[in-house]
């Protein structure tokens, strides 16, 4: 290992501030706390390690005890330093260190964000043999990239399966295995009115609610439904108006059967 690894790893710009437009609202939000903190609504700045130098270092390590590998890891990256120690907290992120064979599979036994999680499979591209102690390639390991691609393609096909989209006014969607074409709109949009409370002025948001033909009930862009609409409309500002079974020649028109 290069004796400046951890000035290559961390010797980059800082993103700019974390979190400060939802910072930043909370401070402006007449409705928001009455207290707030000195920096509350204007964020911080976040890490911006580069660790693919530190990934191409464990890649180029296969075949070695990860005894010396992480020996050498040590020599070079000091974790008495603050900054230097926050860069071994990634090293699980590109080799699973802590591994067992269960029932003829590899699992990771490395506690993760406070709990073990349900399938332990290993998720990096590179692991410790247990049997060996040495660093060994992931022949099963899928990038974060595609995983999130797969998860895509997963969502997608599900929401093909219940929805299809024809115009902006228009949707189809299959209820109790039935598809029906489903006129939807736009629900109104919020609005803040004042009130005397105890002899103060307060604002309060209130938005008109529309009867919604697929959840049967009433719903706003302020009610519980949100996450609801937003999985059967694809946003949570829009409600069904009116609705009809599609006829056979629809059906057939639209590829539905």
């Amino acid at each position: 290992m290069r004796a400046d690894m951890y000035k290559v790893i961390v010797e980059r710009p800082r993103r700019g501030k974390r979190d400060f437009a939802a910072a930043d609202r909370l401070r402006r939000d007449p409705d928001g706390p009455a207290w707030l903190g000195m920096r509350a609504g204007y964020g911080g700045r976040g890490l911006n390690e580069n660790l693919a130098p530190l990934r191409r270092y464990l890649r180029a390590q296969l075949g070695r005890p990860w005894n010396k590998v992480f020996g050498e890891i040590c020599q070079g990256i000091d974790r008495r330093n603050t900054v230097q120690q926050h860069i071994h907290q990634h090293i699980d992120d590109f080799i699973a260190i802590h591994v067992e064979w269960r029932d003829g599979r590899l699992l990771d036994l490395t506690r993760r964000l406070g709990f073990f999680q349900e399938d332990r499979g290993l998720r990096q591209q590179l692991y410790v043999d247990p049997r060996s102690g040495l660093v060994r390639l992931n022949k099963d390991y899928t990038s974060g990239r595609r995983r999130a691609a797969e998860r895509r393609k997963r969502e997608q096909a599900e929401i093909d399966s219940r929805r299809r989209t024809v115009d902006e006014q228009t949707q189809l969607h299959r209820l109790d295995g039935v598809w029906f074409r489903v006129e939807i709109a736009s629900l109104p949009e919020t609005v803040r009115i004042d009130r005397i409370v105890n002899g103060e002025r307060r604002r309060k948001r209130t938005a008109e609610s529309r009867f919604d033909v697929v959840l049967r009930r009433s719903t706003s862009r302020l009610a519980e439904s949100r996450e609801e609409r937003s999985k059967l409309y694809g946003s949570k500002d829009l409600y069904a108006a009116a609705k009809r079974q599609l006829s056979k020649q629809e059906l057939k028109q639209f590829g539905l059967r």
